[in-house]
């Protein structure tokens, strides 16, 4: 059978997206190949976790994301990099100089010339790849991620009475604030999944927003939040996928999100697009859906459509055809 290895930042108690996608990737893949997880050790420097890496190589190894400066140490091994976005990379370019050289060298440019092929999520995330660093095309392979299994179909047969509208993430490129300008003045009430800053609660006062703020929680706690809610904002400036949007599809939530990037990618025509800098527009959809269930029930079955994409069992089969290959090339 064949032999992988997947490589993972430190293990953590919250904030494991990355290692909930690949571990439902090593589940569907169970009896085809043989997954071995290696998490990198905090205890130890990088220099440290990569000369483990590299004695924990075997015939494939996929570096499954956030850790990319293991590469360094799978050199002359098959060995595929993840990359789920390059939001950090752009970021850096106008915060720090210094920060920025470090990172473009050691998170990107060196792995990359380390690595034998490249997987994304996205295609916005492949043109960035390809515009940035000039990576050959044909090194690079476009595999979504799955919905976790964990997500379970909840249908929906009446909405609540105050639109109950769920939000995930407060950093800067979420657009809370435009949440909160859009549904100023309106009866609803916000289900925020992160931790909100005073002045955000501030402003939810001073608006009179109704709203429950929920933190770090569970992918379970979340399937629930989805369950409960009429439908999904999430109207970012920038993602590298967006994965939310295809949670809430899942579940059977339409979505509101952003009509750029790898947002209008991944929603296509199967969520309402909005210009997330035009608040009348953001109000119009939440509005829409919150009003007219003819137009509710349109989205919920393009979006159960536009999931099928996302399945575990089908992103699997992506890697495992990817592996297949890779064993199968002449070193």
């Amino acid at each position: 059978m064949l032999q992988v290895t997947h490589y993972y930042r430190e293990a953590r108690a919250t904030g494991w997206s990355i290692e909930g996608i690949f571990q439902s990737v090593k589940q569907c893949l169970a009896g085809k190949v043989a997954i071995t997880d290696f998490y990198c050790d905090g205890s130890k420097s990088r220099m440290g976790n990569t000369l483990s890496a590299k004695s924990a190589a075997s015939t494939i190894n996929h570096i499954t994301g956030d850790v990319n400066f293991l590469a360094l140490g799978l050199i002359g091994r098959k060995a595929i990099l993840t990359i789920h976005d390059l939001g950090h990379y752009d970021t850096l370019r106008k915060r720090s100089k210094l920060q920025f050289l470090i990172y473009k060298m050691f998170w990107l440019q060196l792995p990359l010339k380390c690595v034998s092929r490249v997987t994304v999520i996205s295609n916005f995330t492949k043109q960035a790849l390809i515009s940035n660093f000039h990576y050959p095309e044909n090194k690079i392979s476009v595999i979504g991620d799955p919905v976790k299994q964990v997500f379970v179909h909840a249908p929906k047969y009446a909405l609540n009475e105050v639109p109950r509208i769920l939000h995930i993430g407060t950093s800067k490129h979420k657009n809370i604030d435009g949440l909160f300008e859009a549904v100023k003045g309106m009866k609803v009430h916000l289900d925020i999944v992160a931790m909100l800053d005073d002045g955000m609660r501030q402003k939810l006062k001073e608006y009179n927003i109704a709203y429950t703020e929920y933190g770090r929680i569970t992918d379970e706690e979340l399937n629930e939040r989805y369950t409960q809610c009429d439908f999904l904002y999430f109207a970012s400036f920038y993602e590298g996928f967006g994965m939310p949007i295809i949670e809430a599809q899942f579940v059977g939530r339409p979505v509101i999100t952003s009509n750029i990037g790898a947002m209008k990618e991944v929603a296509a025509d199967t969520a309402l697009l909005v210009d997330p800098h035009n608040i009348a527009e953001i109000k119009a959809a939440i509005q829409l859906l919150s009003t007219d269930k003819t137009v509710y029930d349109h989205y919920v079955a393009l979006g159960l459509e536009n999931v099928k994409k996302y399945d575990c069992g089908y992103i699997a089969e992506q890697y495992l055809a990817l592996y297949e290959e890779l064993a199968g090339a002449q070193s």
